[in-house]
């Protein structure tokens, strides 16, 4: 693979709903280019993009994958991503070196979930944006109502670049209402044809809705429209790409990747009206030397800079970490500085990738994508660059987990790798979280959904040869006490041999701290020395609670009075009174057991907030707010965490996926008397 500069490169995000024919396309484009003469398919999973054991065994996309295309002296760096929400992690680390949107819509289905998620989020950070109509060769398709449907759900900022020609398996090409010139696919490649008449009127129709796109994003095009003089092509294709660039305008072309009708189209499109890697500036970043912001041009000539946008941990290979060169060249048998683990580290092996095939080369220039072997260092998000001229860029916005699931080894010679294997999967995919809770002690896998899990235990399965398993994960508990009661705490043995003697007299009752201990001794009744013994003695059974064995706070333990020998008295002694003592208290003093409650904030379509609040209530959920931003409604809610195990897997069915949220531990509550039963029950089931 040829070296290319930043002008000749377009890096392409390709998104679109689940099924819309992404990877399809991506096909089609290999094949238009000539990179390859054989068409794959999901259904034999043989595609150069879906590649994985995963993927081919799920029959989807799950990860990010990079698909150069060579065409026409320009590069493509096409980076297909899941249609997936589940994987919407992957969208956004692709968003970070992607300069253009590729959105797909099925030309059946029209509007989809994904597809109005996927406008939103590239409008949110100011991509520009391309729209493929796919499967125009499928039956029923009303070419008329998705245009209308497609405008007034993304906005009139939807233009149709084309007219179809043909319906069905009958569909044959279409006109390019811009160049005003039809485009007939003969089963090899495309050519120009003049544009029927019976159609030309429907024709101009565009053209004119494209002229005056054009005319409101550019003011001499507006001149000449109001004087009602002709614009040429090139004025047009000029202020195209000016509202193009700016956001204004988002071109609609229409094609059939099964035919490979319109890839060509799509190509030139992209090329002629979107930005090259040349034409934008590298994000700013912080000079670590000086902590100064500057900013660096997309420019072979500049110092090195490379952004990690993605992360593989390959059985036999080792780390293959994905690298946008931001600025200068990555050189082989360079030495490159990770600025976020403040490590240096020698490139031994630099290659281009596409899909899972590696294309060695000697070096990357800016603008373009290229993959390190084996740079231990590296994860998804760091910064490497020039050692002497240091700079970071922003990390990766980490999607947090919305669901957590308890995860156990079924051979307990498992147990030593298994830690070993999740920190790997979670390197491919930074939203996955595993940690150990040291209070339930439970290991515990975050995650977005039921996709996402079931892809973890498959590759623990298939790739890591462990045998796993899946159960709730434990709520943390606590309890405390609602009353107040003064209780003695006895330690006494004196029957031969050295003695033991401690005897403690606590007042205990509800504190809004989460411990508090009072030292009101007077005359000597314990001595001082043996005072912090008895606050260590409390302090440690607190860890286990009378009623469920859950730690216990919000607990004022007032130490008044006591005895002690001048003999067989020890830390000890008065250490193991006062635990005594605080058993004896608890259940004294009306005990209870308390709830994590979660502050959540769902992120939903006004269509769903009746069916959302309505929900959260059957959760004990409190609704504390609801703000309109856009079209969505913010609802923030209190709710306990017990109720929100399963949350998102239940918002996505009831919104048709269109919802999100995000929730952080608020405070704890009291459970309702007629839960607290069942509670202790299924503790001491479990212990």
């Amino acid at each position: 693979m040829k070296d290319y500069t930043p002008s000749q490169l377009r890096n392409v995000v390709v998104l679109g709903h689940q099924g819309s024919g992404k990877t399809t396309l991506v096909e089609s484009l290999l094949k238009v280019s000539g990179a390859i003469t054989q068409k794959g398919t999901i259904e034999n999973g043989n595609t150069v993009s879906d590649y994985t054991k995963e993927e081919k065994n799920a029959k989807i996309s799950i990860y990010n994958s990079l698909i150069p295309v060579e065409w026409e002296e320009i590069k493509y760096n096409f980076i297909d991503t899941p249609g997936f929400f589940d994987f919407q992690q992957e969208i956004i680390c692709a968003s970070r070196v992607a300069r253009t949107a590729l959105i797909i819509i099925d030309a059946q289905k029209g509007v989809e979930v994904g597809t109005r998620k996927h406008w939103k989020y590239v409008r949110s950070k100011s991509i520009p944006s391309i729209v493929f109509i796919n499967k125009m060769d499928k039956e029923n398709v009303d070419f008329d109502k998705l245009i209308d449907s497609i405008r007034s759900q993304l906005g009139k900022r939807a233009v149709p670049f084309c007219w179809p020609i043909g319906h069905g398996e009958k569909f044959e090409g279409f006109v390019n209402v811009v160049d005003m010139k039809a485009r007939i696919y003969d089963g090899k490649e495309s050519h120009d044809d003049e544009i029927w008449p019976e159609r030309l009127d429907q024709v101009k129709k565009l053209h004119d809705m494209i002229v005056e796109s054009v005319a409101n994003v550019d003011d001499d095009v507006m001149m000449k429209v109001l004087e009602d003089q002709e614009v040429t092509y090139d004025e047009i294709k000029k202020g195209l790409r000016k509202g193009i660039l700016s956001g204004n305008l988002v071109p609609v072309i229409v094609g059939s990747a099964s035919k490979d009708v319109g890839v060509r189209t799509l190509l030139r499109s992209i090329r002629d009206y979107f930005p090259s890697e040349a034409d934008l500036r590298t994000p700013f970043g912080e000079a670590t030397d000086e902590l100064e912001i500057i900013e660096r041009k997309v420019d072979v000539n500049e110092p090195f800079s490379g952004f990690v946008f993605k992360t593989v941990v390959d059985p036999f290979i080792g780390k293959i970490s994905y690298v946008a060169v931001r600025s200068g060249i990555m050189s082989k048998d360079q030495t490159i500085l990770n600025v976020n683990k403040d490590e240096k580290e020698k490139i031994n092996n630099i290659s281009f990738i596409r899909g899972k095939e590696q294309l060695e080369t000697s070096k990357v220039l800016a603008g373009d994508i290229g993959v390190l072997i084996k740079v231990n260092s590296l994860e998804t998000g760091d910064t490497i660059c020039d050692p002497t001229k240091p700079i970071k860029y922003m990390e990766i916005e980490k999607v947090q987990p919305t669901i957590y699931y308890a995860l156990s080894v079924k051979n307990k010679n498992d147990e030593g790798k298994i830690t070993e294997s999740l920190r790997k999967i979670c390197y491919e995919d930074v939203s996955i979280t595993a940690e150990r809770n040291a209070e339930t002690k439970q290991l515990l896998v975050g995650c977005q959904g039921q996709s996402q899990i079931d892809n973890v235990m498959y590759k623990l399965k298939n790739i890591y040869n462990i045998e796993a398993e899946l159960s709730d994960a434990k709520i943390s508990y606590r309890e405390t006490i609602k009353g107040s009661a003064d209780v003695e705490g006895r330690y006494v043995k004196q029957s031969g041999g050295s003695g033991q003697y401690g005897i403690v007299n606590i007042k205990f009752e509800p504190s809004k701290e989460s411990f508090e201990f009072v030292d009101d001794i007077f005359g000597g009744a314990v001595p001082t020395n043996f005072i912090p013994a008895v606050q260590k003695g409390l302090e440690d059974a607190m860890k286990t609670g009378v009623l469920a064995g859950f730690p216990v706070i919000g607990i004022r333990a007032t130490l008044h009075d006591g005895k002690y020998h001048p003999v067989d008295s020890s830390e000890l002694a008065f250490k193991m009174a006062a635990s005594f003592a605080f058993k004896d208290g608890c259940r004294a003093a009306k005990p209870t057991i308390l709830e994590p409650i979660m502050e959540i904030v769902v992120v939903a379509p006004n269509d769903y907030v009746g069916d959302i609040m309505g929900d959260l209530s059957k959760r004990r959920g409190l609704i504390m707010g609801i703000e309109p931003i856009g079209d969505e409604q913010y609802i923030t809610a209190e709710c306990p965490q017990v109720e929100l195990q399963k949350y998102i897997i239940d918002l996505k069915t009831m919104t048709q996926g269109q919802a999100t949220f995000t929730m952080k531990f608020l405070r704890y509550d009291e459970v309702p008397g007629n839960l607290i039963d069942k509670i202790i029950k299924e503790n001491k089931v479990e212990q």
